[in-house]
């Protein structure tokens, strides 16, 4: 850029003396050739002050010798009929004073056009001159012009070129920022695919343990059931019946008591507290809910915050005064009931 600068300054000093040079060399050719029309006619009028000269000499000679012979006549020392070459010379002299007066008044009559013609070029020439002036402020101020667009240029170059770093270092965070997010997604779908391969073995765990407590509560079902058909012994009001030995429920729920939305999404966990009518939920909107269940109604009690997954299961202690919420973020809160706040994070 600075080069291009310097090589800007030079051409505009180039110019600068090109113009100057072409300036006077125009100057020159204006002068030369309002000159050489104004020569001729300096020159004749010249020549015309020089014959009228000549000839206003010629006239006084000649009027002092047309004098001296009227004088001489009026004395009578030459006689006008007596000396006819007198008489002649007389004639001769004053035809020539005719003569001359009329060359005066032509040569007046040129003197005045070419006066008025050198007032009229001088006119001319000096209108010639203001156009010039006119024509070199308006040369000179271009100039200025040129000069503060050029330095304009030069800074809006500055900005420019400022401009042009600073998109080639957006650029440069834009494609670090670029690969930082593909490795992130890449990342991210990992750690997806090992969270759907953990579930899935977490759920055939948990199938695997379902099956095998069906399994032994059915062997001991089944066993309790033999042994209790092989028992021989009379029945009696205070024995358990069948069903009761046999450890199965003696009702079964028919119709359903409380039906409510706990939560936005799926609901992933449910407990009673072991002192109070309180149901507490977990779900996937990363929330632990506190449910008052009395009289076939629910009622909110509060709402417990802070996990960043969904929360997969929940649990109270003892009392019912404090609330365990396991989260898919990795960690463990506890919460307490009354005042619903959180007391530890415990994370891996």
């Amino acid at each position: 850029m600075t080069s291009n600068t310097a090589g800007m300054s030079h051409g505009v000093a180039r110019e600068d003396v090109n113009w100057r040079k072409d300036l006077i060399s125009q100057l020159r050719e204006r002068n030369r050739s309002q000159t050489s029309c104004f020569a001729d006619l300096i020159s004749l009028h010249n020549r015309l002050f020089e014959n009228a000269n000549t000839l206003r000499n010629t006239n006084m000679q000649l009027t002092i010798a047309n004098e001296t012979l009227r004088r001489e006549a009026a004395n009578g020392n030459i006689g006008m009929g007596g000396n006819p070459d007198l008489e002649a010379r007389l004639l001769k002299q004053a035809e020539e004073l005719a003569m001359l007066h009329k060359r005066k008044g032509e040569h007046t009559q040129q003197i005045v056009d070419l006066n008025n013609k050198l007032q009229e070029m001088t006119k001319e020439f000096q209108a010639k001159e203001a156009s010039l002036a006119e024509s070199l402020e308006a040369n000179t101020n271009l100039r200025l012009e040129i000069t503060k667009c050029l330095g304009r240029e030069k800074d809006l170059e500055g900005i420019n070129q400022m401009l042009k770093d600073e998109h080639q270092a957006l650029q440069l965070a834009f494609a670090s920022l670029e690969e930082k997010l593909r490795k992130t997604q890449e990342e991210n779908r990992q750690l997806i695919e090992r969270l759907i391969k953990y579930k899935a073995r977490d759920a055939e765990k948990m199938n695997e343990e379902n099956d095998n407590f069906l399994r032994k509560r059915q062997a001991k079902m089944q066993k309790e059931l033999e042994d209790a058909a092989r028992d021989t012994r009379p029945v009696s009001p205070d024995r358990l019946s069948l069903k009761e030995v046999a450890g199965l429920p003696t009702a079964v729920p028919t119709k359903v008591s409380v039906t409510f939305s706990a939560h936005e999404g799926e609901v992933y966990a449910v407990k009673w507290s072991p002192t109070d009518r309180i149901v507490a939920t977990g779900g996937a909107d990363r929330k632990v809910k506190l449910w008052n269940i009395t009289k076939d109604v629910s009622e909110s009690k509060g709402i417990l915050v802070g996990s960043n997954a969904g929360v997969m299961s929940v649990d109270f202690d003892s009392t019912g005064t404090l609330i365990l919420g396991a989260s898919n973020d990795y960690a463990s809160r506890v919460w307490t009931v009354s005042d619903l706040r959180l007391k530890v994070s415990l994370q891996m």
